[in-house]
């Protein structure tokens, strides 16, 4: 009827616009989306997921076990980061050494000012260059001194593995930067899943057609249990859907994998 044509509609032209999205951060960055798994968060992503695996030839999608709060998640487990960056263009050949070192070393105590244990933090170091004429630039790693032939080999190959050539033109540094990072210590996620998983089954729209689908409730799930789609997967903040021809595998710490078996839609 009109009602699931729409539907219908909404959710493809969705999954078009994610997939689209996802080649911009792969295939045009010189990366093959199809050596990589695609990882399904927010509360609406795993619905989707296996869906936008399949028109990228993804094989492998990963579900966090908090999903749908990932981000809140990821905010209290990351590791504490502080950037700074100091604008200092000019050419890299001939460039001089001392000048760079000196900008390095006072974004370096910047960055250590602002991170809450300086005495544990780690720095690094990056270059932001491009090719002269160039309105764009790339950002490299730099070791702990500043090699300027070195800086412009990783520079040519970076160019080249993101628009697939390099150019014998002159290169120059736009930018230089400093990262301290200071480690967390990992968050306790020990999975305590299991018991009676299955809520009930309700008719899903697979294929162009109504099946009878199973429910579960996720956190029901025991570590090791394997689920065989056409499935849904219910839990508080997110639901995942499992097509025909998916199948997905609980990890020790709850972290669901699905894996394709075949050609669902």
């Amino acid at each position: 009827d009109d009602a699931l044509a729409a539907a219908r509609g909404v959710y493809r032209v969705a999954n078009a616009n994610m997939t689209r999205a996802i080649r911009a951060v792969t295939v045009e960055r010189g990366h093959d989306p199809r050596q990589f798994g695609l990882v399904a968060f927010g509360g609406a992503g795993p619905m989707h997921a296996a869906a936008l695996a399949e028109s990228l030839d993804i094989e492998t999608v990963v579900v966090p076990r908090a999903c749908g709060v990932l981000s809140a998640y990821g905010l209290l487990a990351a590791d504490q980061k502080h950037d700074s960056v100091r604008t200092l263009r000019r050419p890299l050949s001939g460039l001089d050494a001392e000048a760079v070192e000196s900008a390095y070393a006072d974004l370096e105590a910047d960055t250590l000012d602002d991170v809450t244990d300086p005495a544990d933090a780690a720095v690094r170091r990056a270059a932001d260059l491009r090719y002269v004429g160039q309105s764009f630039e790339l950002t490299v790693p730099v070791g702990e001194t500043f090699d300027a032939e070195a800086v412009e080999a990783r520079f040519h190959e970076a160019h080249e593995s993101a628009y697939g050539y390099r150019l014998d033109d002159p290169v120059e540094l736009v930018n230089v930067r400093a990262t301290a990072v200071v480690e967390r210590d990992a968050l306790d996620v020990t999975y305590r899943g299991g018991g009676d998983a299955r809520k009930d089954t309700r008719e899903a729209f697979f294929d162009g057609a109504f099946r009878e689908t199973p429910v579960y409730d996720r956190d029901g799930l025991g570590a090791g249990t394997t689920v065989e789609g056409p499935a849904i997967l219910e839990q508080h903040e997110s639901t995942v859907v499992v097509p025909p021809a998916w199948g997905g595998t609980v990890g020790a710490d709850g972290t669901l994998v699905l894996t394709s078996g075949g050609d669902g839609e």
